[in-house]
């Protein structure tokens, strides 16, 4: 997978120069294929990737100043009793904030406000475009994680100053929102490029020909012209629409990988050189296409 988001007319170019000698893959996975290629994903991601993420609910002090049992959610969207926050991993005890992580099912760990974590930030404005960082919609939410870890308060000020909000993680209903953002933010900030566009006559095909239509989010409208992979509210993988005229992440094709047995077939070898929290991250592993 390429390490950066990239102009679809710069695909050849890129694929050739920064992916040894390879070429845009642009044929349709194999169910196989997409099932591998949404398994390295979320391992490339839960190996590298801070397990703990602030979101917008903090403790409610009373007029002393004292801490209750009352939280609030962030952007003014309301409060819950401790006892009835769905949410928690385990009971708060002295903690003031809370943190989402992957470890336990995209629930909330009690967590204290002053120590350090990445951030997940909402705006509330559709559509929802790039700015400093990259908000993508994830199944109705306009979401991004900044990837520098700092205190709640920090946290806090960092979204407001690009307009947006610590996310108010109110539910399990917005869980697959939260999901499909952590998986995405290191890997392919909403979508990969698939190949795929959607002709005059309004067929989504594939450049090598063939035709898609089975593996579509069911919310997606279809409006735009470019089909990308993404996480749908399973966290599996399947396809979504973006603006063929965004720059993408695409994937790159080459015919042998280094250290591998080929038993058929090529095989698609994703890497990635992106950096969070001084990691660097590389891929090695191969999916059957």
């Amino acid at each position: 997978m390429s390490s950066r988001a990239v102009a679809l007319n710069e695909m050849e170019g890129y694929c050739a120069s920064e992916a040894n000698g390879g070429k845009p893959f642009n044929r349709r996975f194999s169910d196989e294929g997409i099932s591998e290629l949404g398994k390295n994903l979320k391992l490339s991601v839960e190996s590298l990737f801070p397990p703990e993420v602030y979101v917008g609910i903090t403790r409610e002090k009373d007029g002393m100043n004292q801490p209750t049992k009352n939280w609030l959610f962030a952007n003014n969207q309301g409060s819950v009793d401790e006892k009835l926050y769905e949410l928690w991993t385990r009971e708060p005890n002295m903690q003031d904030c809370g943190s989402v992580t992957y470890l336990e099912n995209f629930k909330v760990n009690p967590f204290s406000c002053t120590d350090s974590a990445v951030f997940l930030c909402e705006k509330n404005e559709f559509p929802c475009e790039y700015s400093t960082l990259p908000f993508v919609e994830y199944h109705q939410k306009c979401l991004s994680i900044f990837p520098r870890k700092d205190n709640y308060m920090t946290a806090e000020s960092i979204c407001g100053q690009m307009g947006a909000h610590l996310f108010p993680y109110k539910s399990s209903n917005d869980s697959d929102s939260v999901g499909a953002a952590i998986y995405s933010s290191i890997t392919f900030d909403g979508g990969i490029y698939a190949g795929l566009r959607k002709n005059e006559m309004g067929q989504w095909k594939y450049e090598s020909g063939e035709e898609e239509t089975k593996r579509w989010d069911p919310e997606d409208e279809l409006h735009q012209d470019c089909g990308v992979y993404g996480f749908l509210k399973n966290l599996t993988i399947g396809m979504f629409t973006m603006n063929c005229d965004d720059k993408l992440r695409l994937l790159c094709e080459i015919k042998k990988v280094s250290g591998l047995s080929k038993t058929g077939g090529d095989f698609l070898k994703l890497t990635d050189n992106h950096n969070i929290n001084q990691n660097k991250m590389k891929w090695g592993r191969a999916t059957k296409l």
